[in-house]
């Protein structure tokens, strides 16, 4: 649940008076404690799913979307570009089209499919569970030995913490691993070896998983105070937005396409980081990859302290 709160003026005493006179007008302010839904759902698999699940999720929820009036595919192309040019969402212009057909084909105006969910085979966590402790009868190893059997890794911070990582956004990543998009020698065989059956049970184990967090030496304050404010404020004048802005408050994720940073180790977070700097890291190109050319190296060391450091709500830490 995303909880927020939200200010709200009460006004006390409210009389149709001269202007000069409201003036004098009382008012206090309290807040509201507002609990929103969250949702794992995403769109249903077809044609051009990859496309508006990567670019929508980011804001809007499936079910909202499928919701909307049927429209032509000129109509939809208007919504997408729009959001583009007056929200300025970081939408590849190549995924516009793929978008619009695919809005059409499941919420166009003839359309009979609006609003039914993904009808692709659910992760089974017992049979993921036998895959990340003895891996596949295909040849994919166990996850263990790197990521434990509870997701919270090895401990050496080289191999990133996956417990809890929402389902989407894990298996999109296998994905992208078997298929070159995202390159890694360790990951990329392990990724070709597993089916499609292997990818939807090991991501459903491991994002129903909670690891407490081993005991970490301080990073210095004054590093985590600057991640601290590219994290939650960005940086204006070098044009760089808050991370919160998308990964959630405190860096707790926005499930299902984007993943939490709170408590994620901090070599795994530089890693990825200067990955994306160098274009190492090829996936999320209008998104990540943008923002972390313009990080320094001290920016980068910053936010993976800071982040390293937060505890999302359901994360515990293991007393000294």
């Amino acid at each position: 649940m995303l909880h927020t709160m939200l200010p709200v003026a009460v006004v006390v005493g409210v009389v149709l008076v001269p202007p000069a006179a409201r003036a004098e007008e009382k008012f206090s302010l309290r807040s509201v404690s507002v609990d929103l839904p969250t949702s794992d759902r995403t769109f249903p698999n077809g044609p051009g799913s990859d496309a508006i699940n990567d670019n929508c999720l980011i804001c809007h929820s499936a079910g909202m979307v499928l919701r909307q009036p049927g429209l032509s595919k000129a109509a939809w192309q208007a919504e997408v570009n729009k959001m583009r040019t007056a929200y300025k969402a970081l939408i590849d212009p190549k995924d516009v089209d793929a978008m619009a057909d695919y809005l059409v084909n499941i919420r166009g105006p003839n359309s009979t499919t609006a609003g039914e969910q993904n009808t692709s085979r659910q992760g089974d966590s017992n049979q993921g569970a036998v895959i990340a402790a003895q891996g596949t009868q295909g040849g994919a190893p166990p996850c263990v030995p790197c990521h434990a059997l509870n997701g919270g890794s090895d401990g050496s911070g080289a191999f990133p913490r996956i417990a809890g990582l929402p389902s989407y956004y894990f298996a999109k990543q296998l994905r992208d691993f078997a298929s070159g998009v995202r390159e890694n020698d360790i990951m990329s065989p392990i990724a070709k070896a597993l089916s499609t059956d292997n990818v939807a049970d090991v991501t459903a184990y491991y994002s129903g998983v909670n690891a407490p967090f081993l005991p970490l030496a301080a990073a210095d304050p004054g590093l985590v105070r600057h991640g601290e404010q590219l994290a939650t404020m960005g940086d204006p004048a070098r044009d760089i937005p808050a991370c919160n802005n998308c990964h959630g408050p405190d860096g707790s994720g926005e499930p299902p396409a984007i993943p939490y940073l709170a408590g994620q180790h901090t070599d795994y977070i530089a890693l990825q980081l200067h990955s994306w700097r160098r274009a190492d890291r090829k996936n999320s190109p209008a998104y990540m990859a943008m923002i972390a050319t313009k990080l320094d190296d001290q920016d980068v060391a910053a936010l993976a302290a800071y982040f390293q450091q937060l505890r999302a709500p359901n994360q515990t830490t293991v007393p000294k």
